[in-house]
């Protein structure tokens, strides 16, 4: 009887730390998926601004760079996230990367049309991105 007794006071207390680990996990998960936000934020307002003419190239495809990396950083640092549920996040963010990045080289090319349809699809993929944050818990 005590020897049950033990076990399941180990097993309760098991439990318990999965599930603290589980919520620092989580919210780690989601401190990471708002940092992507708001450098594809970012990325948009640039993409925008250099559109209606209001910042120069340069500036525009040093930010679209930056915003890049620190988006690929933090693709870095969700892959690191003992969580099971970051496969599709960690897909979604690969594509903002991949648009910011096409982005700057259209800004690069001069070509208004397809900064403005790669900001489109940049906001859809943001989007999605914010409906993927996991819940607290």
């Amino acid at each position: 009887m005590g020897k049950f007794i033990l076990l399941s006071n180990f097993l309760l207390i098991m439990i318990g730390l999965v599930s603290c680990s589980n919520k620092s996990a989580n919210k780690d998960l989601n401190k990471d998926i708002q940092n992507v936000s708001s450098w594809s934020a970012t990325a948009y307002m640039v993409g925008d601004a250099w559109i209606h003419d209001n910042v120069p190239n340069k500036y525009a495809q040093t930010t679209l760079k930056k915003a890049q990396e620190e988006i690929v950083k933090e693709k870095e640092n969700i892959e690191k996230i003992p969580t099971n549920d970051k496969s599709g996040i960690v897909d979604n963010v690969l594509r903002l990367a991949d648009k910011t990045e096409k982005i700057s080289t259209a800004i690069a090319q001069k070509n208004r049309s397809e900064v403005q349809k790669l900001l489109s699809e940049l906001a859809v993929e943001s989007q999605a991105l914010k409906q993927l944050k996991t819940k607290p818990e």
